[in-house]
């Protein structure tokens, strides 16, 4: 993929080599499908992308309907003589002087990645919405933080089962992002057709307790009419095993070879999770083994109507040591 910080990195080495500099340097980065440009500002080093509309512009009402924050301004310009492309109108997203470049050029990139690897049918209007919206509820909640660390065991689990699922099946595109629920808060961790995966770490392998969130978190109904735990048991350390870092560098690196699309699906549900992968390099995680149990009718659990009136959003814990008549060969729940 297009790797848009290190494309502002050579242009800003270009223009300090350069004895006389105009007020914008631009550079192509694709004349392909959206034709794309790279901006800098040569006094205040701010970024910005122009995005070809072609020879018509935008209405006025999609412009305001752009979702926008602190940080970012977007305009329409005309150019009337730019080589080839004269008498086309951009679309011009550009950086603000007093805010961050970091955070600014991650959001022009994910831009840049989901107008290279839109439909064909989609417009370039719908791609940009969709994307700056997206970015708008990132920091309407507070931008990134640092996860929990009931949190991050609990990320631990469903990117290890991601792992698990990929090696599984190195020839397959890597649908299993597809099914990952987890990051936008779907009631099951992962769920194909009617077949629901949750994913539960347990700290201590002699006590095995896992933490239900809710009654409704184990329910069966006719959108899911079967539901798989699968069990990490895990060790914290400050030495061995894997870091979420390093976890996550492991699996984009098992996705790009398959589906850049999918790749992109990942990356957009880590930025759900406001999850900023640099955070996270010095608690490892070693997986002692991992268990699966499937969650029938019969299943130890607490359901709504066990309930009193008024009663709801009850959390418990399940002892998997009493559990024994529902334990699968962990192979079962891959062949979902």
């Amino acid at each position: 993929m297009l790797n848009l910080k290190l494309e502002y990195e050579q242009m800003i080495n270009e223009m300090t080599n350069q004895s006389q500099q105009e007020v914008y340097n631009l550079r192509v980065l694709t004349a392909e499908n959206s034709i794309i440009f790279a901006g800098v500002d040569t006094a205040s080093m701010t970024r910005q992308l122009y995005i070809d509309l072609g020879f018509d512009s935008w209405e006025t009402d999609q412009l305001k309907a752009l979702p926008k924050w602190r940080g970012i301004s977007i305009q329409i310009e005309y150019y009337e003589k730019l080589a080839l492309l004269r008498g086309h109108y951009f679309l011009v997203l550009k950086q603000e002087v007093e805010h961050g470049t970091e955070i600014f050029e991650v959001i022009l990139q994910n831009v840049v990645d989901h107008l290279l690897l839109k439909e064909q049918d989609e417009s370039i209007f719908s791609v940009i919405y969709k994307v700056l919206d997206r970015w708008r509820v990132f920091f309407q909640k507070g931008g990134y933080r640092k996860l929990t660390e009931e949190q991050q065991r609990g990320l631990f689990g469903e990117l290890w089962y991601i792992k698990d699922w990929l090696n599984r099946f190195p020839n397959s595109p890597p649908l299993i992002i597809e099914q990952w629920e987890g990051p936008t808060s779907g009631r099951i961790d992962f769920k194909h057709s009617k077949r629901g995966v949750e994913i539960k770490t347990a700290i201590n392998k002699l006590n095995k307790t896992i933490k239900i969130s809710n009654e409704n978190q184990l329910r069966l109904t006719n959108a899911v009419t079967s539901i798989h735990l699968y069990v990490c048991f895990i060790e914290p350390s400050k030495s061995h095993g894997i870091s979420l870092h390093s976890l996550v560098s492991e699996i984009r690196k098992k996705i790009a070879g398959r589906s850049d699309r999918i790749l992109l699906k990942f990356n957009d549900l880590l930025e759900d999770l406001r999850f900023k992968e640099d955070d996270y390099t010095e608690d490892y995680y070693f997986v002692d083994k991992v268990e699966v149990y499937e969650a029938t009718v019969n299943f130890p659990r607490i359901l709504q109507e066990d309930l009193p009136k008024g009663i709801s959003h009850v959390s418990y814990s399940i002892d998997l040591a009493h559990c024994t008549d529902f334990q699968r060969e962990v192979d079962k729940v891959f062949d979902l």
